[in-house]
């Protein structure tokens, strides 16, 4: 029996169904017109950006150079604090005393294409007066030549490069009318979370096809920012920025602090690339390369003054600022206040990085109990470690230079140290003598070299040697000239002390089990090297800047040779070996554009003449205990060589590169590249009578705060190990 539900349709439920079946069909439609609309405005922003792209190289050679005034203002507040606010490191730039500051200035502007700015700061006011943050994070956002193709300190891919469209997404607003001029709107979005893109709008202007205004925001380190730049149109000021506004928002461990900043430019001279120019020779000085200068601290706090040079009014809020600011400053802090201030800095010394510059010294110091300053690597475990910089600079431009660094290996239960010193007598033609004392990796001697070459390469089992013999101390003098641009000849001398070592504390007897006589004999005696050594280091085409009277090299379009030779000279200071080192190598960094670069280091080297027993210890070939900086060269490193291999031959040869770049394996996972600056590729190679074939290839990500890297090994092809490494940033 089958029983049908019948539900009468009533006349009022019929209305209901048909007007709930037109609103679905309304939504449909509006979707798919909207859906359209989408399209077409994408579409047509693509268009209009091709037309951007297509100019972006003339545009960004117009402008040859620039002399320009700005005038630059600047306000903070803070907008939450909590206790961990006064153990900020110095490099956040907050300040400690006051919840809202304001500072102005006038600064001089000089621009050479394509992207070197200088600003020489001749008059400041205000109630910070610290120009850290103003030089090392509030320029980078005020000069931008926005036709460059990365730009904010070259962290971020800007949205008008030909290669754009593989980066970010383009959607037509509206139309605009500008001084008879027709603009359009064009909103970009990053395809992908990163810190390496920007989002927000352009405005184009129609025919001439230049950006007359940007308004984009991003992140940065512990920073999210939003910076808003006017172009100029007229042609006395033509692609030059007019008017720039900074918003900055700070969010640190619950810490949040918002700052503004505006500048307002204006041009005294204005020279265009003329293409009939003849071709100058190329100038290697960069001393004007984006870099703040300043005699003294021009401190002028005349009313008067600022109101007939500021050409942007303050506003109530910062009026209330200054006005506030000048009755404390008639007030002085009393003795106990100052006693408090400098014991709570040396507590913070204690935990976090400090940085500060009297009267032409600078110090820093990473932080007796800073966090930060550890690391792990599969060799050695957690390794911490501290340093510490001391520099005076003369009025001559003659310094000295104190840079000791210490650190302890957990794994290994070892303390490594170098304390170099060093007096540059030459600052023009980097004219230095440096001392250093410090200790290396634990070293066998080139009798167990001997061993190993008496035994078949699969089967060296360092187990089977006593291969921790001797502790290592140097002592180092050496002094360099530069000969000419880019070449620096260096001579000196080491002076090698390798002291023996009974394992674990057993009696000597026990120690001496299993080796033969001449083995006994080293573990006996201490050994000592005097060797004399010169070499040089060559970089063609070599790019510098003079820091006040130093001349600081910064890099070059070609690669870097090394050359060293040294000679163990027995009867000098009871030196009891003879030899000769020679090492040579050469590495290159090749920038492809758009973030990314290749790196390659080859070296070679080799004893000879070992006419006694000696220490095959490498200057260029060698154990690091200390993990590097992300940014630093990848000179001769292997993260899973175990440190026996580094002793065990009289010879090698190895080579290293490394791919960087963003958005490489991590542009599949899309949800994880927002605060990844930089993925590498890594592989490496060396070869050795001992190690015929050794083979590593890595992987590694990192930011401002901390780099990861994974790494595989292989020996004679096959799979030997795999391994890890971490390190912070935050701080170096």
């Amino acid at each position: 029996m089958r029983i049908d539900y019948f539900y009468p349709l009533k006349t009022d439920n019929l209305l209901l169904h048909r007007f709930f079946f037109r609103l679905i069909f309304l939504f449909i439609g509006l979707y798919l017109c909207s859906s359209v609309l989408c399209a077409q405005s994408t579409g047509r922003a693509d268009s209009i950006m091709e037309k951007v792209f297509s100019h972006t190289e003339i545009y960004g050679n117009y402008i040859r150079e620039y002399d320009a005034n700005a005038y630059i203002k600047g306000n903070t507040k803070i907008i939450k604090r909590n206790f961990l606010f006064r153990f900020a490191p110095d490099f956040l730039y907050m300040d400690k005393k006051n919840d809202t500051t304001l500072v102005e200035t006038l600064v001089d502007i000089h621009f050479r294409s394509p992207n070197h700015f200088t600003q020489k700061i001749h008059a400041i006011n205000g109630t910070n007066l610290d120009t850290d943050e103003l030089q090392h994070r509030v320029m980078q956002f005020l000069n931008v030549n926005i036709y460059n193709p990365t730009s904010f300190n070259d962290e971020v891919l800007m949205p008008v490069t030909q290669n754009a469209f593989r980066y970010y997404r383009f959607e037509y607003i509206s139309t605009l009318d500008t001084l008879g001029h027709t603009i359009f709107k064009i909103r970009v979005t990053p395809k992908i979370k990163s810190r390496n893109l920007i989002s927000g709008h352009l405005y184009i202007v129609d025919q001439l096809w230049t950006i007359l205004r940007i308004d984009v925001r991003g992140k940065s380190e512990f920073l999210s920012y939003r910076v808003k730049t006017n172009f100029g149109l007229p042609e006395k000021d033509f692609l030059l920025p007019l008017q720039t506004e900074v918003s900055l928002k700070l969010n640190v461990l619950g810490n949040e602090l918002e700052t503004q900043y505006a500048s307002f430019f204006e041009y005294l001279s204005v020279i265009k690339y003329d293409e009939k120019e003849k071709r100058k020779k190329i100038n290697y000085d960069l001393s004007d390369y984006f870099n703040v200068q300043m005699d003294s601290l021009p401190v002028i706090k005349d009313s008067l003054f600022w109101t007939e040079n500021r050409p942007i009014p303050l506003t109530e809020e910062e009026k209330t600022i200054v006005e506030s600011w000048s009755q404390a400053g008639a007030v002085s802090d009393s003795t106990v206040q100052t006693s408090k201030k400098r014991s709570w800095n040396f507590a913070r010394g204690l935990f976090i990085p400090k940085r500060f510059e009297y009267n032409a010294t600078q110090f820093r110091y990473s932080g007796l109990l800073n966090p930060f300053k550890f690391a792990y690597t599969k060799l050695d475990g957690v390794v911490y470690w501290q340093q510490l910089k001391l520099n005076k600079v003369f009025e001559s431009g003659q310094g000295i230079m104190f840079r000791p660094d210490i650190g302890f290996v957990f794994e290994r239960k070892e303390v490594y140290f170098n304390t170099p010193l060093t007096w540059s007598f030459q600052p023009r033609n980097m004219g230095q003598i440096e001392l250093s004392l410090g200790n290396r990796n634990m070293a066998y001697s080139s009798k167990v070299i001997d061993q190993i070459n008496e035994e078949v390469p699969d089967s060296i089992d360092f187990d089977d040697f006593n291969l921790e013999y001797y502790k290592h101390y140097y002592i180092t003098l050496q002094g360099q000239r530069e000969l000419t641009n880019g070449l620096l000849f260096y001579l000196g001398a080491d002076y090698l002390l390798y002291e023996p070592v009974k394992k674990g504390g057993a009696d000597p007897e026990d120690f001496r089990t299993g080796m033969d006589e001449d083995i006994i004999d080293l573990v006996d005696n201490d050994y000592r090297s005097f060797t004399p050594l010169f070499g040089f280091i060559w970089t063609p085409g070599q790019y510098y800047r003079m820091n006040g009277k130093q001349k600081e090299y910064l890099g070059s379009r070609f690669p870097t040779f090394s050359f060293e030779y040294a000679r163990g000279i027995s009867g000098v200071l009871q030196s009891n070996s003879h030899y000769e080192r020679i090492e040579g190598d050469v590495q290159q960094k090749i920038p492809l554009g758009l973030l990314r670069s290749v790196q390659y280091y080859a070296g070679a080297g080799c004893f000879t003449n070992t006419e006694s027993v000696y220490f095959a210890d490498f200057k260029k070939f060698t154990k690091r205990n200390f993990p590097r900086a992300w940014d630093d060269p990848i000179g001769g490193v292997f993260h899973l060589l175990d440190g026996n291999w580094y002793n065990a031959s009289d010879s090698y040869i190895q080579a290293h590169a490394m791919y960087e770049a963003p958005f490489m394996l991590l542009y599949l996972f899309r949800g994880v590249t927002r605060d990844v600056l930089k993925e590498r590729f890594y592989l490496s190679q060396l070869y050795t009578p001992a190690l015929p074939s050794y083979t590593e290839v890595g992987y590694g990500v990192g930011n401002h705060l901390i780099n990861v890297g994974a790494f595989v090994s292989f020996n004679k092809g096959e799979y030997e190990s795999f391994g890890f490494k971490f390190a912070f940033e935050l701080g170096r």
